[in-house]
This record gives structure tokens, C-alpha cells and sequence, in this order.
């Protein structure tokens, strides 16, 4: 992996002190966890009864409660704000030491997807195989998804004998494989959820669900929108009707908008995975069409992405897209400034952080209770500053988003 030599990649931020507030006039608010050291009993089993997935559809937001008008010195605070999130994020882990390579010795992981179609989770699954075979794991396997049920029970039928912990990656429905969990559970594995809810929710079936604050991304869009308006935004969202990931981002984006918007409304534009490329933009358009005032559309799913900017573009009107991601078309479409601003997810960070979760319920020690998983603020601007600045022929900004001071990180906490 090509990475910047500059030692500015090293920068730690204290990001936890910069938090954005849910008190009208405060932008800074406390407790988001973007930043954690706290832990939870290793022995708590998370598993919950079938049925139990969190998914609500969102919902539009129509009415916003009479509240003052943003003052000038709230959007700089915001804009500040924002501003610590255009840095690249500094490693801070508070969890305990652990010794990987005796913990992962003999041991096998397997390493399901929902569907490998999506770049990112790609790269996520490629990642992961790499650095669980680099901290010692005698086996890894992340075989090609084509985000069937019958795939996933194939996958789980194997890992009884073939695996000592799996993990579950993405919008898999557990309620048509719940069966198969259950006996690879009969084997006495543990199975693990991960990249598919917020940390306010458990996934069902499984043994335990990774927490990343995936509601922060949706946090950060809205407050960006906000600043950019002056707390005046027409949004429309779109949501992936088959992804709880979407669902636990709106949320984030919901409350920071009913704290600051004194103008506005909020409509949710829902597709299915099926949509994408096949029938998406041509909805969106009609969205449009029929909304003259929007002035953002926010982007809950990478995949729905292109859709969005072709809808926009076709529709021959002047407005802004936030988006979400970090496949390689995600970055892309950012650094050509068709979408304006990105919240940036790192697949290598997220392969890294799955790892070491893996590694500490295979050892029975404490969980964190908000596993580190940063997201990045990029715009055209900020990536094509940066890869001007690389001293290494990166491929894509991809490649140099993140910098490298959670490999060193883990490494340390591991071991290694």
C-alpha cells in the first residue's frame, strides 16, 4: 500500500473534545464516541431473539420545531468543526494489549459478505483476509459473494468444522439464515456481525455486533448542509430500503437536523438494491422534478451514488450532493466535485478494527463498547491538494486517505 512519507500522516486529534452538540446554540456535542477507550464484558453475549433487527424505514421530516435562528458564531463553530474532520485521523485505541499472534495461533476465520459487487466491501473483505493472515491466523477465507441466501448458508454450513469465528459483513438478512447461525453456534463458535448497524443496536441472531458510530456520518452531512445554508436546507435523502447501515445513518442526520434547522424539510426517497442502475436515477429525477425548492441530496448508500449525480445532472438544476463511502467511484465522484462534500470511510481501518474485535472474543477479554472507526471529511479541493502533496505514485486518494497511524497502532496493541 502506497502511503505518504510526509509526517503529517502521524497527526493525532483529539477529536473527542470536538464533538457536535444536540442543546440549541451549542454545535459541539458530547458523547458521539467518535474517539473511546471504555470496554464491556467479554463474557456479555449481544445475541437477541429472531426478529429483533432495529430496521425502522426513516421517515420524512416535515415539521421543524420553532426554535431560534442559527447565529453566525454557531455556523463558524460548525464550520471549525467540520474543519477537524478534513485531518486525518489519529489512532486512538484506549483498548488493552493483547497478545494476537498466541491468540490466533491454530485458528481459522471465515469472513462472509453480503455482496462483493460493492468496491468498498471488496476492498474491506481483501483487507481483511491479508491482516488476519499477518497477525497469525492459520486460516482466512472471504470467498466471492454473489449476495445470495443460499451463499451465505453454504459459507455458514463450511465454517462449523472449517472456523472458529465468523464474521458477518454487511446487510445480510440473518432472519433467512438464522438457522445456520444457530448450528454453527451448536459448534460452539461465535458468530459476529459487523458494518450493518449503528452502536445504538445489536444485530439478532449473531453472538455480538461490532459498535461503529455510523450515526457520526450522517451527523457530519447534515452539519455541513447547515453551515453551507445557514440552517436553511431542502434536502432529499436516499435511502437503500435493504440496508440498515442507511437507516442508522438517517438517524444521525435526522437528529442533528431537528436541532438546527429553523427553515427546511427533509424528504426520504427509498430504492432497493435492484434499483441501482436499473430504474434509481430515473426516481430520483421525478424527485427532483417535483420539488423545485431542494437545494441538497444526501446520499445514505455508496452504491446509490452514481444514480444521484446522474439524476442531478440530467435534471440540469444547481444542487449540491453529500455522499458517504470509500470505494474507489465514491472518492472519485468527490474529487471531481460532483459530489460536494464525502464522508469518508477507510476500508483498511475497518478490516483492522473487525480483526482486532475478532481477536478479543476469541480471547474472552473486554469489548470496547464504541470500537475506533473514524470517518474523514474530502471534497475535491482537500483530495487533489493531498495527492499533489504525495511523495508516492498512488493509484487514488483511496489509497492515502487514512495514512498509516492505525497500522502502527494495532501493531503495537497486538504484539506484532
Amino acid at each position: 500500500m502506497k502511503r505518504f512519507a510526509s509526517a503529517a500522516l502521524a497527526v493525532i486529534l483529539v477529536l473527542s473534545s470536538v464533538a457536535l452538540s444536540g442543546c440549541n446554540g451549542d454545535p459541539f456535542k458530547g458523547g458521539n464516541g467518535v474517539r473511546t477507550g471504555t470496554v464491556q464484558s467479554g463474557q456479555e453475549d449481544q445475541s437477541s431473539a429472531p426478529g429483533e433487527s432495529s430496521k425502522v424505514e426513516p421517515s420524512d421530516i416535515k415539521n421543524i420545531e420553532s426554535k431560534p435562528e442559527i447565529t453566525s458564531e454557531q455556523i463558524t463553530q460548525l464550520k471549525d468543526m467540520l474543519n477537524t474532520y478534513k485531518e486525518i485521523p489519529g489512532f486512538n485505541n484506549g483498548a488493552t494489549s493483547i497478545d494476537a499472534k498466541s491468540i490466533s495461533e491454530g485458528k481459522k476465520v471465515t469472513f462472509i459478505a453480503d455482496n462483493m459487487n460493492n468496491t468498498f466491501t471488496n476492498l474491506v473483505a481483501s483487507q481483511f483476509v491479508k491482516t488476519a493472515k499477518t497477525v497469525g491466523f492459520a486460516g482466512a477465507t472471504a470467498d466471492e459473494s454473489d449476495g445470495t441466501p443460499a451463499f451465505y448458508n453454504e459459507q455458514l454450513e463450511a465454517a462449523q468444522t472449517d472456523s472458529d469465528i465468523v464474521i458477518m459483513y454487511g446487510d445480510i438478512n440473518k432472519d433467512v439464515v438464522g438457522g445456520s447461525i444457530e448450528r454453527v453456534q451448536a459448534h460452539g463458535k461465535k458468530v459476529i456481525s459487523v458494518g450493518n448497524m449503528g452502536n445504538e443496536n445489536k444485530d439478532h441472531y449473531v453472538d455480538y455486533t461490532i459498535p461503529i458510530n455510523y450515526q457520526l456520518t450522517g451527523k457530519l452531512m447534515a452539519d455541513w448542509a447547515v453551515a453551507q445554508t445557514s440552517a436553511k436546507v431542502n434536502a432529499l435523502a436516499i435511502n437503500n430500503s435493504d440496508s440498515t447501515l442507511s437507516s442508522a445513518i438517517y438517524n444521525g442526520f435526522a437528529e442533528e437536523f431537528k436541532t438546527y434547522v429553523t427553515s427546511g424539510y427533509c424528504t426520504v426517497l427509498s430504492g432497493s438494491s435492484i434499483e441501482i442502475g436499473n430504474g434509481l436515477t430515473e426516481k430520483i429525477m421525478n424527485a427532483i422534478k417535483n420539488d423545485s425548492n431542494l437545494n441538497y441530496i444526501i446520499v445514505l448508500d455508496e452504491g446509490m451514488i452514481a444514480d444521484t449525480v446522474s439524476a442531478v445532472e440530467q435534471s440540469g438544476k444547481k444542487i449540491s450532493v453529500l455522499g458517504t463511502g470509500g470505494g474507489k467511484d465514491a472518492l472519485g465522484a468527490a474529487e471531481s466535485g460532483k459530489v460536494e462534500m464525502l464522508v469518508a470511510q477507510s476500508y483498511e481501518w475497518t478490516a483492522y478494527a473487525t480483526i482486532d474485535y475478532a481477536l478479543r472474543v476469541l480471547n474472552k477479554s473486554e469489548l470496547p463498547e464504541l470500537q475506533d472507526v473514524p470517518v474523514r471529511i474530502v471534497d475535491a479541493e482537500l483530495i487533489k491538494k493531498e495527492m499533489a502533496d504525495s511523495s508516492y505514485d498512488a493509484d487514488g486518494f483511496y489509497e492515502i486517505c487514512f495514512g498509516s497511524s492505525f497500522i502502527t497502532g494495532y501493531n503495537q496493541i497486538w504484539g506484532l
